[in-house]
């Protein structure tokens, strides 16, 4: 599956700069091309970021500092490359203003015509990326009728005290989930990184990016070597529909072990022992677990009991591993699991056999997201804003008041 990226706002912009590292990566190791570009060419090309800072641009690692790939708004207005200022109003009209500069930006170098879909990432708290990310959204969607998703990084917990964070992100939400033209729109929660690991900020986009890679690898691949169960393109635009999860985990597996006679003759009919298939089962099934409970989203309804399920539209598992692991009886686990995980979702499987000889991965995606954790979150932000947006609007009344009467008290002295 190709995409074209773009990255907005500072948030947004640094995650596509590791989607660009990871196309480079993927190039060079794989010889797939996951993001759109020429054929032969190692650079990827179809990666942009846009943003009202020019700061924020100098700081991208790996996109080009090229007017081709880095779209400077506003240059010509007030904000003169100074950024939103953490209002995401002036976000959104800069990008509607620099709208004709997006579009034709990424149509004259994006390869759009060579892609399956589009990205738009944002983080939800500041100002550039979270005011204009529906706007683009709708730029691309109207301009080139492929399908658009959405990416918004939900805000860490120190962040929901901030009345200014708090208004952004329900904003931001409302007008991409509720009123754009996204097809999906994938849900990452900062918080839930900060909760488990002790990663940077660069480490954490480095895990969103890595999220996708083979997911994205598979429908490309062309090494017979490698092709297994196939997930194409067509496979995931068919199960994204709304607000949408991504999740991997990966455990290190034993290295298949051949008797040195076996290896001499070549036999690669060696049978293996019944508990060693068990176990492998075994240990794929904690993966396809893991991979659940590391969705970039909490989105599970707990029972009464303490087990858990999800509701969904869609749920879609991708096995990878090396190929003496892709059995047929681990993929009918998987999709066993699915089934009662998410149950009357429409499911989709694949194998990704080969890639690697020491471990095992699956990546899941649930689409179409119902009750749950994530609704409830979902639910918050706005609660919470509108609350906060009242409080403020009432404490402004009262310092305007006190100020008002210190005027008064001052109307009987001279003006200097």
């Amino acid at each position: 599956m190709k995409l074209v990226v773009v990255g907005t706002g500072q948030g947004g912009s640094n995650i596509a700069d590791e989607f660009f590292a990871l196309g480079k990566w993927v190039w060079k190791n794989r010889r797939i091309h996951i993001f759109t570009g020429e054929p032969k060419d190692p650079d990827t090309w179809g990666v942009f970021a846009v943003n009202l800072g020019m700061g924020d641009l100098y700081g991208l690692k790996h996109i080009p500092k090229t007017d081709d790939h880095a779209i400077l708004l506003g240059a010509t207005d007030e904000f003169r490359g100074r950024g939103a200022g953490k209002v995401n109003a002036d976000g959104a009209e800069q990008a509607r203003k620099d709208g004709k500069k997006i579009t034709s930006t990424i149509a004259d170098y994006g390869h759009v015509y060579d892609a399956d879909a589009m990205l738009v990432i944002a983080t939800t708290a500041g100002g550039t990326g979270s005011g204009s990310i529906g706007v683009i959204v709708d730029l691309l969607k109207d301009t080139f009728k492929k399908p658009v998703y959405a990416m918004l990084i939900l805000p860490f917990e120190n962040q929901y005290d901030d009345p200014d964070s708090m208004a952004n992100t329900a904003t931001c939400l409302k007008k991409v989930l509720e009123n754009s033209k996204a097809d999906a729109v994938f849900l990452v929660d900062n918080q839930k990184f900060s909760r488990k690991h002790t990663d940077t900020l660069s480490q954490i986009n480095r895990r969103i990016a890595d999220s996708f890679m083979d997911i994205l690898c598979v429908g490309e691949e062309t090494d017979r070597r490698y092709v297994g169960e196939v997930l194409d393109a067509n496979d995931v635009i068919r199960i994204l529909k709304g607000p949408t999860a991504i999740g991997i985990s990966h455990i290190q597996v034993p290295k298949k072990q051949t008797s040195l006679l076996a290896r001499i003759k070549g036999n690669s009919n060696h049978k293996q022992h019944f508990a060693v298939g068990k176990a492998q089962v075994e240990r794929a099934k904690n993966v396809v677990s893991q991979a659940l409970a590391e969705l970039s989203v909490d989105c599970e309804i707990r029972n009464a009991d303490g087990s858990f399920v999800y509701d969904a539209e869609s749920v879609l598992g991708l096995f990878s591993g090396p190929a003496h692991q892709s059995t047929a009886e681990i993929v009918e686990m998987m999709d066993n699991h699915f089934a009662e995980r998410v149950p009357g979702a429409n499911r989709r499987k694949g194998t990704y056999p080969g890639r690697t000889s020491d471990t095992i991965s699956v990546t899941v995606i649930v689409s179409g997201i119902g009750e749950g954790v994530a609704r409830d979150q979902i639910n918050s932000f706005y609660k919470r804003a509108t609350s906060m947006m009242g409080t403020l609007k009432k404490n402004r009344k009262v310092r305007d008041k006190s100020w008002v009467e210190s005027a008064k008290l001052a109307e009987t002295l001279p003006d200097l």
